[in-house]
């Protein structure tokens, strides 16, 4: 984390001291996260001594699958967004113009990768309000006890035709602050910064990049299970070298005195010719795969238990009854409330900048207003959902039963639409009784 006094300005030198110190301290470490996820691990490095000897690299990416799990059970039911103000309409109407289920999904995505995500606001060239999920940004904060985000540095390559030839491109580098957005041109090893334009003013009052934090060290969902992710993928190598080797097992000769020349005819012509005495066979190595199956489960069994992912190949897990599955994923939920408290602040300031040039067009919305709902994506038993919400009517508001149906994603406009059926079907019942009299 970088800090800076509430006062104190954001140079050119301290902006290139951060970038250089992120590059060797921060990167390397985000850079292997991707790796890991998209399946360049550790095993694709192996080697051997001896040209002749089996070299299988297989990677068994456990950490692609734990991401999916995280985001598939969070996300795969959309998040819902609903308030009683007024003016949420206008909200709703820039979450879905921004296709709001895609990019609650992508920051989940970056979060589990890297730790943390990033998500600028903008207005585009028709001047509608956009958000869209960032790479590579440095969040700069005061040093006050409120430590609120004071800079987030972005910076990406320049490329054009002659720095693809070269493989040297300049850098661009973007500084956004409470009031304006800086853009600065660098060389390749930042040695040199220049200020392309007017630093741009923007309206949304503070920093327009919302930073969600996985958790408070900003370690991707799978970083310790790594080392377990490189041992499996060694034992499952290991295991399939161990296999290769006995199928090009040695063929001995015993009791024949057989020179290279004769050797090779008889490989060719695929026969042997021995004397009275002689005899031949393959020589094996002695391979026991039950131990070597009970490492692999071993490990699988830890990663996914450190990890608290469930193990959703598992025959045991997917024959439970609804609620004994509930038990077996207590882990697993814990885990997910812990990243969905954290993702709802990094929403609620998303709906904040919203809000904020909403207000200066003169529409009211109350940020603090907006309800914003995770759905496990589970098999749901909807009967037993029903009876629950009809044990419960007159206690709670019809809203809040709405949003415990798993298939209703949006409890305000179920309601409306509820009301406008209700409405034409109490107008048609008037108009038909008015006729009969």
């Amino acid at each position: 984390m970088y800090i800076i006094s509430q006062n104190e300005e954001l140079t050119t030198d301290k902006v290139k001291k951060i970038i250089n110190n992120y590059e060797t301290t921060h990167k390397p470490r985000l850079l292997r996260y991707r790796d890991y996820y998209d399946g360049r691990q550790a095993i694709l490095q192996k080697t051997v001594t001896n040209e002749y000897k089996p070299c299988n690299r297989i990677v068994t990416n456990y950490c692609y699958n734990i991401v999916q799990n995280y985001l598939g059970y969070m996300t795969g039911i959309g998040i819902t967004y609903s308030s009683n103000d007024e003016g949420f309409d206008n909200v709703r109407d820039i979450l879905n113009y921004n296709d709001i289920k895609t990019e609650d999904s992508d920051l989940l995505l970056n979060a589990l990768i890297y730790g943390v995500s990033f998500e600028i606001n903008y207005l585009d060239a028709d001047l509608q309000q956009r958000f869209k999920v960032l790479d590579c940004c440095i969040p700069v904060y005061s040093d006050t006890l409120d430590g609120d985000l004071m800079y987030v540095i972005r910076y990406y390559r320049d490329y054009t035709i002659d720095d693809i030839v070269t493989n040297n491109p300049d850098w661009i580098i973007e500084i956004y602050s409470a009031d304006t957005i800086s853009r600065y041109k660098a060389t390749s090893q930042f040695g040199e910064m220049t200020l392309i334009d007017v630093p741009a003013q923007h309206y949304f009052g503070q920093v327009p990049i919302t930073v969600f934090k996985l958790n408070n060290d900003m370690r991707s969902v799978f970083d310790k299970v790594m080392t377990l992710q490189d041992a499996y993928n060694t034992l499952l190598s290991s295991e399939v070298d161990d296999f290769e080797a006995f199928c090009d097992a040695y063929l001995v000769l015993k009791g024949a005195d057989i020179d290279e020349t004769t050797l090779a005819t008889m490989k060719e012509n695929r026969v042997l010719v021995l004397d009275a005495d002689g005899s031949a066979e393959y020589l094996n190595k002695s391979i026991t795969d039950t131990q070597i199956n009970n490492m692999l489960q071993n490990v699988n069994d830890t990663i996914h238990k450190i990890a608290n992912s469930p193990d959703f190949n598992d025959e045991k897990l997917l024959a439970q009854s609804g609620i004994a599955m509930r038990y077996k994923l207590v882990g697993f939920e814990n885990s997910s409330s812990a990243i969905e408290s954290n993702m709802k602040k990094a929403l609620q300031r998303r709906i904040e900048l919203i809000c904020a040039i909403l207000e200066l067009i003169g529409t009211t919305a109350i940020w603090r207003d907006v309800a914003i709902t995770f759905t496990r994506n589970l098999p749901v038993n909807t009967l037993e959902a029903a009876q629950v919400i009809n044990s419960l009517r007159g206690i709670v508001s019809d809203k809040t039963l709405l949003s415990l149906l798993p298939f209703v994603s949006d409890p305000d406009a179920e309601l409306e639409q509820l009301q406008a059926e209700q409405e034409s079907k109490t107008g048609l019942y008037s108009f038909d009784n008015g006729g009969v009299a």
